[in-house]
């Protein structure tokens, strides 16, 4: 039975190359071989593109040593598939090509709603300037420790800057009223709520502790739930 490899894969690029944010650092991918990463690779860049020229490939890479950069975070080496960036987080531990559903078989996990119009963050005014309180400290990368230094100091500018905070309290009473759904909610944020209520719940708490009297919110769910059978129902 083939087994998977961990390769680090460098590229050629020109500063201004439309890759530059994405692959400038390196890419590391898990896969058979190097045809099998680059594969699922270029699978994750938008439809048309092409890669750049490989610069240096680095098979096996050694996790207990520094990487050749310093990431912020990584996706899960052992799955096959792209952990650096971390794109397998969204997609899990079984890859599928363009086209596929990365949701199938994945129970509990919503199903990504981009495309869907109208969704709740097109309908927020001056959306790209609250990214931070309304998508970004949502996302489940962040352990306790950080997302309460995250909450704490979305609360201080908010009452340092009052016409922000008012932009703040507006879209998030806003979305507490809409009540997104926990598949809307997971598109953009990449977290995932069992249930509406659970979601209803941590929203109001986040909104309370911005603008209210409560001492602290609800800590997000951070993915790490309990495998689910195809009836929703928790495995032993």
């Amino acid at each position: 039975m083939p087994t998977v490899r961990r390769f680090w894969i460098e590229f050629e690029m020109e500063r201004d190359s439309v890759y530059w944010g994405a692959l400038v650092q390196g890419v590391g991918v898990t896969g058979f071989d190097v045809q099998d990463c680059l594969s699922m690779l270029a699978d994750v860049l938008p439809a048309g593109k092409e890669l750049p020229p490989v610069r240096r490939i680095t098979v096996d890479i050694s996790l207990a040593e520094p990487l050749p950069v310093n990431p912020p975070n990584l996706g899960v080496p052992v799955w096959r598939g792209v952990w650096y960036p971390p794109w397998n987080l969204s997609i899990g531990p079984i890859w599928r090509p363009r086209g596929v559903d990365r949701a199938a078989e994945r129970p509990g996990i919503p199903t990504p709603v981009t495309g869907t119009t109208p969704t709740w963050w097109d309908e927020i005014p001056h959306i790209k300037s609250l990214l931070v309180p309304l998508v970004y400290m949502h996302q489940p990368k962040f352990d306790d420790q950080k997302w309460q230094s995250l909450t704490w100091m979305e609360r201080h500018r908010s009452a340092a800057e009052p016409t922000y905070g008012a932009m703040v309290r507006e879209a998030l009473d806003y979305v507490i009223a809409r009540r997104p759904t926990p598949s809307e909610w997971y598109d953009p944020t990449g977290a995932w709520f069992l249930e509406q209520q659970e979601l209803d719940d941590y929203l109001r708490a986040f909104r309370d502790y911005l603008f209210g009297d409560r001492s602290e919110p609800i800590s997000p769910p951070r993915n790490k739930r309990p495998p689910l059978d195809a009836g929703g129902q928790e495995l032993p």
